[in-house]
């Protein structure tokens, strides 16, 4: 199953249509796109904090997981320090990210304790490639039954 179908089986996800524009399933990055909906935006008419942070985790949780699928591992988001940097308007690209260390000493922890923490980075940026959130997300790996 694809990245996209497996986001589109997750309702709420799927319910703000956040598209993968570019995933590559081993090495910890994913870049995903919100469209710009008048649904998703709040009172003063900008991006809603919550659509961006839906946004976010949703680019977090994919990178983390395709580290995580390399070690027959899953997934749990212990917690995240977020910024919102500017007003977000428009269609909004996220891109998560695990840098090659970091996913380097949580495989080798893993492989010690069947246990690991990953933190992944996020980046938001809107239509002139300003940035209006940055986040980090701390999971940790769990292994499969």
């Amino acid at each position: 199953m694809s990245i996209q179908e497996t986001l589109d089986q997750i309702k709420y996800v799927a319910w703000h249509n956040i598209q993968v524009l570019d995933a590559d399933k081993n090495d910890g990055a994913v870049t995903v796109r919100l469209p710009g909906r008048d649904d998703l935006l709040n009172y003063v008419g900008t991006g809603h904090a919550g659509a961006i942070y839906t946004l976010a985790e949703t680019a977090a949780g994919v990178a983390a997981d395709s580290v995580a699928q390399t070690m027959e591992a899953f997934i749990l988001l212990r917690g995240a320090e977020v910024k919102y940097k500017r007003r977000a308007e428009g269609d909004l690209t996220a891109t998560g990210a695990v840098s090659p260390d970091v996913a380097k000493r949580t495989r080798h922890a893993f492989t010690a304790s069947s246990r690991a923490d990953l933190a992944v980075e996020v980046d938001i940026r809107d239509p002139e490639n300003q940035s209006v959130f940055q986040g980090i997300f701390n999971y940790a790996l769990r292994p499969r039954n």
